[in-house]
């Protein structure tokens, strides 16, 4: 048990120095975590998502039976640093009106902001529940939420209103895409390429398919349905061809071939209605379509809130937003909303520092951040404020 409390940037800090590249365990994260919300009051549970990972959620005040509270959510894990970066992408450093480290803005900056709400709730006796869950894994496809999902008890009602932080410069956004990763695969088999008659090459007929897979995209580019109007930039579902892989050596003949894609559909449409689509075109518009089958490698679920749903309301009153506002990038809230969680993201820094060489969050949103956070907090929760 620790009654040290750290200021919102050194516990910042401590976040990012710990690497949680989501090809690695987050154990050690969640044990600093764990022993950081050792407080009295505070209740704690690590949920094993597999493959050394773990899930956190962290409750304090009294009980949420009825679904009352406010539930803050964020995710531990980040993408890979990668190249280009003018500092080390594991310290945390201050230049200017910046932090920088990877992971500062997606999304270890609200991460600390939530996880010393906990802390100060637990000293402030809040009159409703607070909550906190801190998943692993959602940079690869909301994995760590979807085995929450499926392994929290439904009895262990957690407070429905769900703040999940994804950096949006605190605006609140109720909707966004869905992400599905499928493949279009089909097998052949090997022989000698000096006598490929003895196989079946699997690449046949694998240009029709690549021909069908753009048709579509393109037809999709034209494609608007109820909720097109919240998404500016691209109001259609996306179909992009992300790869293909076939053959192993110059003299044999494949006996596999492989299309992954990336589809990403729109809060009201159903991504498994698309893909089967999508595995109709092939089969009816290419010779030889039924020798390809078409997989679903992940589903991260679509986002949909109702826009007159309590949470939302309160934080666009909050920020003095007037409508709804969706994105195109994807949370964990397809996945929590499953356990009957409003789930509206809202947090600090902007998705365009993501993901990038020298990811930074501004020190202002980092603030403004702590500041609006507390406020929603107290009005949900009567404290920590």
């Amino acid at each position: 048990m620790t009654s040290v409390r750290l200021d919102d940037r050194d516990l910042l800090s401590r976040l990012v120095g710990i690497d949680t590249t989501s090809s690695r365990s987050n154990r050690e994260a969640i044990d600093f975590l764990c022993d950081y919300l050792d407080r009295p009051g505070i209740r704690l549970d690590r949920v094993p998502a597999g493959d050394g990972k773990e899930n956190l959620v962290a409750q304090v005040g009294p009980d949420a039976g009825d679904g009352s509270g406010l539930t803050l959510s964020g995710h531990l894990d980040c993408v890979p640093p990668g190249d280009g970066w003018t500092g080390d992408a594991f310290r945390l450093e201050e230049r200017g009106d910046h932090l920088y480290a990877r992971g500062s803005c997606d999304m270890k900056g609200f991460d600390a902001l939530a996880v010393n709400a906990m802390a100060r709730a637990a000293e402030e006796k809040v009159s409703s529940p607070l909550a906190l869950v801190l998943t692993c894994d959602e940079e690869v496809g909301g994995v760590g939420a979807a085995a929450l999902a499926d392994a929290w008890p439904r009895e262990r009602v957690l407070p429905r209103a769900t703040i999940i932080g994804e950096p949006t410069m605190l605006k609140v956004v109720r909707m966004h895409k869905g992400h599905l990763k499928f493949h279009v695969s089909r097998q052949g088999e090997a022989a000698h390429s000096g006598s490929p008659h003895l196989g079946r090459n699997a690449t046949d007929s694998l240009g029709g398919v690549l021909a069908v897979l753009e048709t579509m995209a393109g037809e999709f580019r034209n494609e608007a349905t109820a909720t097109s109007a919240f998404f500016h930039d691209v109001p259609n579902p996306v179909l992009c061809v992300v790869g293909v892989e076939a053959g192993a050596a110059w003299n044999v003949v494949p006996e596999r071939a492989e299309v992954r894609c990336s589809l990403r559909v729109l809060p009201d449409q159903d991504p498994m209605d698309v893909l089967a689509r999508i595995e109709a075109r092939i089969r009816s518009d290419v010779a030889g379509g039924d020798d390809w089958s078409v997989g679903c490698f992940n589903n991260n679920p679509p986002l949909c809130t109702a826009e007159e749903s309590g949470i939302h309301q309160s934080l666009c009153e909050l920020v003095g937003q007037e409508g709804s506002v969706g994105v195109s990038f994807c949370s964990d809230g397809g996945h929590l909303s499953r356990m009957g969680l409003d789930c509206v993201l809202w947090g600090p820094g902007s998705i365009e520092q993501a993901h990038m060489p020298d990811e930074f969050i501004s020190v202002e949103q980092f603030l403004e951040g702590r500041r609006l956070l507390d406020q929603a907090i107290a009005n949900w929760c009567g404290g920590a404020s």
